[in-house]
């Protein structure tokens, strides 16, 4: 087989015969085949894919600038449950959006604060506009079933047990269970005492209150940032805190505590989820039926500011 190949290595790359003497097959040696060029073979280009970046998909790397921002600038200003957003908050051309009673706040408030703080960082940063067209400025007015707010403040009615239904309801968020939630997600929390307060997620915690990289057997509770606490400044508004489930009982944390909190795969105890991406909202939103759906009613009560610690 070999000699029948060999003479095909003295051929032209165009398959002529080189202008030399005729082909002698017993004349070959190891020194001569060493001496043969080698014929150029024109590299291959294998495209390479990019591996997709799931966090691209999600809105929590400016939800957690946003936590960053209000509590450098309007931290611990005072919590009222009859106040909402520490400051106005310009909506693009659209109009001010004006806070009450500021620099006060609560816990829904807050959440939804964040996510409008979050909308102006992702504009600022990227240019994209798109936020503000979504939604038109009353939808963070308004208490309708059409309108964001009146699901962020929780109404059974509308589907909403917290600020991730919100998000699901108008298509600008996923559901993503406690055990796999990232740092920028939101819950709400029941507690065994029938109070509840509405979080934005920062990290799982074990008993010590050291933040965990992801969830594991030794979970005990998760760090939140949201507002709550006492009137006076420096005793209520934007903080954090150490959520304990209730059956861990309300161990010695690096700050203030939240204990008593219900753990449950139930959704209407611990609602879980995350904000998508703009680019991958759906354009899904809730309409006003036939019926009078009525407004939401904050339940003041139960969201009632108040944490282990305060």
């Amino acid at each position: 087989m070999i000699k029948l190949l060999l003479p095909l290595l003295f051929l032209l790359p165009n398959g002529a015969r080189a202008a030399q003497p005729a082909f002698n097959l017993e004349s070959v040696t190891l020194r001569v085949l060493l001496e043969l060029p080698v014929p150029f073979s024109p590299a291959v280009s294998v495209p390479l894919r990019a591996d997709p970046q799931p966090e691209e998909k999600y809105f929590n790397a400016y939800i957690l600038k946003a936590i960053d921002h209000l509590y450098k600038n309007y931290g611990l200003l005072g919590y009222d449950i009859n106040s909402i957003l520490t400051h106005d908050i310009t909506y693009n051309t659209f109009g001010v959006i004006p806070a009450r009673h500021a620099p006060l706040t609560m816990c829904v408030a807050a959440q939804m604060e964040i996510i409008l703080t979050a909308y102006e960082i992702y504009a600022k940063e990227t240019g994209d506009l798109s936020v503000y067209y979504y939604l038109p400025k009353r939808s963070f007015e308004g208490l309708a079933i059409t309108d964001l707010k009146g699901h962020i403040w929780v109404n059974h009615e509308f589907n909403a047990d917290g600020t991730a239904d919100a998000l699901i309801n108008f298509g600008m968020g996923e559901r993503r269970l406690f055990e796999n939630l990232k740092p920028g997600d939101f819950v709400n929390i029941n507690r065994t005492t029938r109070t509840g307060h509405a979080v934005a997620f920062i990290g799982y915690i074990n008993k010590a209150g050291k933040v965990l990289p992801k969830y594991d057997a030794s979970v005990v509770g998760f760090k939140y940032f949201s507002s709550q606490g006492r009137l006076a400044a420096g005793e209520g508004g934007f903080d954090y805190r150490y959520a304990v489930f209730s059956k861990f009982g309300c161990p010695e944390m690096p700050y203030k505590r939240d204990c008593n909190v219900i753990y449950s795969a139930d959704q209407t105890y611990l609602n879980t989820g995350t904000m998508l991406s703009p680019k991958y909202w759906t354009g899904v939103k809730p309409q006003a039926s036939g019926e009078a759906a009525g407004e939401t009613v904050l339940n003041r009560g139960f969201f009632n500011g108040i944490t282990t610690d305060d």
